[in-house]
């Protein structure tokens, strides 16, 4: 089948991909929709269509277990424009120099995304049930990252930038960088440059953490119990969180 999307669409203008980019997409909306039952879980029944018709797949898409069998394809395919890159590489370079590093290969960089700003304030966030990482989350989360690597120096950018800074265990706060932009494909391309990944929550953690490969951990309560959001989980998270990541 022949993916179509946008011209202006957020993917197209960040990301190389090679699919069929159209600068009108309104005949989608006449196609059928397939809709998940849960956003945050796998729908086996979601991919059982009739590859002779049209077919709009709606909305989240949130479970690793829909493109794992295709994971190589999916990465060539989400990589950064070279504008976008280079901006990303010379972020990198800066860190490097500062923190007086001649070789790439003679420090660890991990990059922690913490998502805060919003659920801080967005009444609807704490209404469907949004958990915020705890400081707690990111001592346990450094401490093991340094307990396994050598020079190891941190990436972080955040929505509340204040908070990062405050929560940041103080034991590194030597090996620290803040990175703050409000280009969020400059963050993202950045942190993917970096060797692993501290993540919180939401989607833009997830794939920040995907995208960047290497080990990385996660806050295993990301949503309240009985809330509306824990709905859209599985039980055990498992068709969230991606194979191997490491939860605390």
């Amino acid at each position: 089948m022949r993916l179509i999307v946008g011209k202006n669409t957020e993917i197209n203008r960040v990301f190389n991909i090679e699919v069929d980019v159209r600068p009108d997409v309104k005949i989608c909306q006449t196609f059928n929709y397939r809709r998940e039952k849960q956003s945050c879980a796998y729908d086996n029944s979601l991919l059982r269509f009739n590859n002779s018709q049209n077919v709009r797949l709606v909305s989240f898409l949130q479970s690793w277990k829909y493109f794992y069998e295709s994971r190589k394809a999916l990465r060539k395919q989400l990589s950064f424009r070279r504008h976008i890159q280079i901006e990303a590489e010379h972020n990198i370079m800066q860190i490097l120099q500062k923190f007086n590093e001649d070789s790439r290969k003679m420090v660890t960089l991990v990059g922690i995304h913490t998502r805060l700003g919003d659920m801080f304030s967005n009444s609807y966030y704490k209404k469907v049930g949004f958990n915020i990482a705890t400081p707690e989350y990111l001592f346990k989360s450094v401490n093991y990252f340094l307990s396994k690597y050598r020079n190891v120096v941190f990436v972080v950018t955040s929505q509340n930038m204040t908070w990062a800074k405050e929560n940041m265990p103080r034991h590194v706060k030597n090996k620290v960088e803040y990175i703050n932009t409000p280009k969020w494909e400059v963050i993202v391309a950045t942190l993917s440059l970096c060797d692993h990944s501290i993540t919180t929550v939401g989607s833009f953690s997830w794939w920040t953490g995907w995208l960047t490969g290497g080990e990385v951990t996660y806050y295993k309560w990301p949503v309240r119990d009985g809330s509306v959001l824990r709905k859209q989980f599985s039980e055990d998270y498992s068709d969230y969180f991606y194979p191997g990541w490491i939860g605390f």
